[in-house]
C-alpha cells in the first residue's frame, strides 16, 4: 500500500503543469489579439482624423486656445502695457459696428468711430482675417512689439482685441482725420503754410524716431497722405505700421517683395525689391511735394507733363520756376519764398534715384530748420516711361531695371521678374485711423 501509494502520488502533479501551461498561452494569445484590435482602433482613427480634419485646422484652434486664454498674460512684461478690450465691449462701443459709425475702409479692413463707457472716443480698426493673414500668438507679438516705440508723430494704439476668430486693434482717434482728406480737394479746410510746414516737420521727425532713435530700426513702407493723421492742432501722428520691416542693424537693405502704395514707391525698391530706410525717404520727398502743390502725386487728367508731380517738379527746377509749384491760394497768402524754396529743394535731395545719395532723416531734419547750410544740389530722378515700357512685352526686365541703378552698401541681390498685379499690395485711402499696425 505505501508504495503504490508513492508511485501513484506524482501523476496529479504533472497534469497540473500541463494545464497550466495550456491556460498561460491562450492568454498571450489572447492578449496579442487584443492588441492587435486597439492598433487597428487607432490607426482607423488617425486615418479618420487626418482626413477630415486638417492639420491647418488644428494649428488654428490650437493657437486660439493659447491667445484666448494667455492673450492679457502675453501683452504684459518688460513693454509698455496696453488695454485688452473684449469683443462685445467694442461692439456695444461701436454701435454693432454700425455704417453710420464708419470712419473709412483700409486695406486690412474696415474702421470704426467707437465711444468707450467712459466717454472717450477711439477709432476701431475690424481685421479682415483673409487679408490680415495673422495667427493668434502672431498679432499679439505684433501688437507688443509696435507698442514699445512711442513718439509724438506716431499714432498711439490704446489696445487690442484678439477673442475667438475676432482681432480688431483700437487707436486714439484725431479729430481732423487723414492728410488726403484736405490736400486732395475731399475738404472746404485750408492749410496755410505755417501749417504745412508744421505737418512736413512732424512726419520728418516722426521718421527719424522710427529709423534712427529708435531702440529698434524700423522701415515703415507706406508713407503717404491717407497715413499721415492730424489733431486738434493739425500736429501729424504718422498711421498704419501694417507694412512695417523691423530691420536688422548690420544690414544696408532687404530683398524683399514690393508692398506699399504706387507713386510714392522708390525706384530700387518697386524695380529690385531692395528694401531699406531710404525708401521712406523718397515717399516723404513725394508726400513733401503733394503738400506744398495741394494735389495728388499722379492724375492723368493734368497735361502730359503734369500727370506725374515728382517728374514735374524736377522739369520745373531745371526751368527755375519752382513757385509754379505752390499751391495757388498759398501765393496770395503771403509766404516767405525762401522758406517754401529751401523745402522743395529738401524734397528733391529725397527723390534722388541713388538711394545712397538721398540724405538720412536726421540731416533732413536739420535742413528744414535752417540748422545746416543748404550745400547740395539734387540730382536728377529716374523716371519709368509707365505707359509704353510695361505694355512692350518685348522689352527686357535686365534693360528696365538698369534705369534704376542701385548703390546701397551691400552686393546686388539677382534680379527678379517685374511684381504682377498680385504682388502688389496697394492700400485703400481712408479717413480717422490708420490701416494696421
Amino acid at each position: 500500500m505505501p508504495r503504490a501509494l508513492g508511485v501513484a502520488a506524482p501523476e496529479p502533479l504533472i497534469l497540473n503543469q500541463e494545464s497550466a501551461s495550456d491556460h498561460h498561452s491562450t492568454s498571450v494569445v489572447l492578449l496579442f489579439l487584443v492588441g492587435l484590435i486597439v492598433l487597428l482602433v487607432l490607426l482607423s482613427l488617425i486615418f479618420v482624423f487626418l482626413k477630415f480634419i486638417k492639420p491647418a485646422q488644428l494649428k488654428k484652434l490650437r493657437k486660439r486656445k493659447i491667445g484666448k486664454k494667455d492673450a492679457k498674460d502675453y501683452l504684459s512684461g518688460n513693454l509698455r502695457t496696453i488695454n485688452y478690450f473684449s469683443f462685445q465691449a467694442l461692439k456695444k462701443a461701436t454701435k454693432n459696428f454700425s455704417e453710420s459709425n464708419l470712419l473709412g475702409k483700409g486695406g486690412f479692413g474696415p474702421v470704426y468711430l467707437g465711444k468707450l463707457e467712459d466717454g472717450e472716443l477711439v477709432a476701431v480698426k475690424k481685421l479682415a482675417l483673409e487679408k490680415s493673414q495673422q495667427g493668434e500668438v502672431e498679432f499679439l507679438s505684433e501688437v507688443r512689439m509696435i507698442t514699445s516705440i512711442q513718439h509724438k508723430n506716431l499714432v498711439q494704439l490704446l489696445g487690442c482685441c484678439s477673442e475667438g476668430p475676432q482681432r480688431l486693434l483700437v487707436y486714439e482717434y484725431l479729430k481732423n482725420k487723414s492728410l488726403d482728406l484736405i490736400i486732395y480737394g475731399k475738404s472746404d479746410e485750408y492749410l496755410k503754410w505755417n501749417t504745412r510746414f508744421q505737418i512736413i516737420l512732424g512726419v520728418a521727425r516722426g521718421l527719424q524716431y522710427l529709423h534712427e532713435d529708435s531702440h529698434i530700426r524700423i522701415v515703415h513702407r507706406d508713407i503717404k497722405a491717407s497715413n499721415i493723421l492730424l489733431d486738434d492742432k493739425f500736429q501729424p501722428r504718422i498711421g498704419d505700421f501694417g507694412l512695417a520691416r523691423f530691420f536688422p542693424e548690420d544690414q544696408a537693405y532687404l530683398s524683399t517683395t514690393f508692398a506699399g502704395t504706387l507713386g510714392y514707391t522708390a525706384p530700387e525698391y518697386a524695380i529690385r525689391g531692395q528694401l531699406s530706410e531710404k525708401a521712406d525717404i523718397y515717399s516723404f520727398g513725394v508726400l513733401v511735394l503733394e503738400i506744398i502743390s495741394c494735389r495728388k502725386n499722379t492724375n492723368l487728367n493734368l497735361p502730359l507733363e503734369m500727370q506725374y508731380l515728382p517728374e514735374y517738379a524736377w522739369k520745373l527746377y531745371e526751368r527755375s520756376k519752382l513757385i509754379d509749384l505752390v499751391d495757388p491760394r498759398m501765393r496770395n497768402e503771403g509766404f516767405v519764398e525762401k522758406d517754401v524754396m529751401q523745402t522743395i529743394h529738401v524734397a528733391l535731395l529725397c527723390l534722388q534715384a541713388q538711394a545712397n545719395i538721398r540724405p538720412p532723416m536726421s540731416e533732413i531734419v536739420a535742413m528744414l530748420t535752417w540748422k545746416v547750410e543748404m550745400v547740395k544740389s539734387p540730382s536728377k530722378p529716374t523716371f519709368l516711361d509707365r505707359k509704353n515700357r510695361w505694355k512692350n512685352e518685348k522689352h527686357s526686365w535686365e534693360t528696365v531695371s538698369a534705369d534704376f541703378p542701385s548703390n546701397l552698401e551691400s552686393e546686388s541681390p539677382s534680379l527678379t521678374p517685374p511684381p504682377n498685379s498680385r504682388d502688389f499690395t496697394i492700400s485703400q485711402s481712408f479717413s480717422g485711423t490708420i490701416e494696421n499696425i
